[in-house]
């Protein structure tokens, strides 16, 4: 059970569906709008259409719900095939790179970004419950591939997951209104896994 059915169980109150997609959707756009610091939940409630007590039975504050606004832009956690690590990271690549596709997204993640240093609370919620969980699957990847032969076993498996998948952030945040082309990704991919292979 996640956290807001947690938070609607409490209330005793039954869902709206329409009135989450409204929240959330209003939430995103006044995070590519105004940042982090700004963004209130009345604001949040005057935006999407509802009371303010609408937003606060589903969530308990602020950082709860940018955090869940924020998942929703991630997707499902991807499923890696198991067949070769290159093929597993590009499927890491694809579902990361989805996030970014569309302008409002990396809007969204350049001002969010910009400002979650500052909020340490949001901060830890947002690493723990949509980022760490994708770092986890990396792992898994990575751990397979050693068993494989296919990395060299005498790295760190925390660096590794911080090379590999570095390049991609960096792009998106240095230039937020150009999204990462596919091709540059796997060329990031090939100079990346060539530094990592078993020596021979």
């Amino acid at each position: 059970m996640t956290h807001t059915e947690q938070v609607e169980r409490r209330s005793g109150r039954p869902r709206s569906e329409d009135a989450d997609r409204a929240i959330i959707s209003a939430t995103l756009d006044l995070l590519g709008e105004v940042g982090v610091t700004p963004l209130s939940i009345e604001g949040v409630a005057a935006r999407a259409g509802v009371g303010k007590a609408t937003v606060y039975r589903r969530w308990p504050n602020k950082e709860a719900l940018i955090v869940d606004a924020m998942a929703t832009l991630k997707g499902p956690l991807p499923r890696p095939a198991g067949r070769s690590l290159r093929e597993d990271v590009m499927i890491l690549f694809d579902s990361q790179m989805a996030g970014y596709e569309a302008a409002r997204q990396r809007r969204i993640y350049a001002c969010f970004m910009g400002e979650v240093g500052r909020h340490p609370e949001l901060a830890r919620r947002y690493i723990n419950t949509v980022i760490e969980p994708r770092r986890e699957v990396m792992r898994g990847v990575l751990r397979a591939a050693v068993a494989r032969g296919e990395l060299r076993d005498d790295l760190d498996i925390e660096l590794m997951l911080h090379v590999i998948t570095a390049p991609v952030l960096h792009w998106t945040m240095r230039d937020p209104e150009r999204p990462l082309d596919k091709s540059l990704a796997n060329r990031f991919l090939d100079v990346t896994l060539e530094g990592l292979a078993p020596r021979r």
